[in-house]
């Protein structure tokens, strides 16, 4: 099973602290491999927003632990794309529907 982060909102300075130890505090006292980040409801990202994946991801591989990003707009795709940062994620396409 992996567990999955739903941002609810953009990223800000208040969100992404407590996103951070939620993380650290849940990989600490679990036996995850898997960190699914879905940006479904993000309409865009800015720099703030980058730096907080970029940690998640840090501490995700410090718990060996795998972080991918789904439903990605094509917003962030793009700012992602722009900055590099597309090859240092794994993104996952969006999931379709069971047949």
């Amino acid at each position: 099973m992996a567990l999955l982060i739903r941002p609810s909102s953009d990223f800000n300075k208040k969100n992404s602290s407590l996103l951070q130890k939620k993380l650290q505090k849940t990989l600490a006292t679990s036996s995850e491999h898997c960190c699914v980040v879905d940006l479904a409801s993000l309409n865009y990202i800015n720099n703030y927003g980058l730096m907080t994946l970029f940690a998640l991801r840090r501490i995700a591989r410090k718990n060996d632990c795998n972080l991918y990003l789904m439903n990605l707009n094509d917003s962030v795709k793009y700012c992602l794309e722009l900055t590099g940062l597309d090859g240092i994620f794994e993104v996952k396409q969006k999931v379709g529907k069971p047949i």
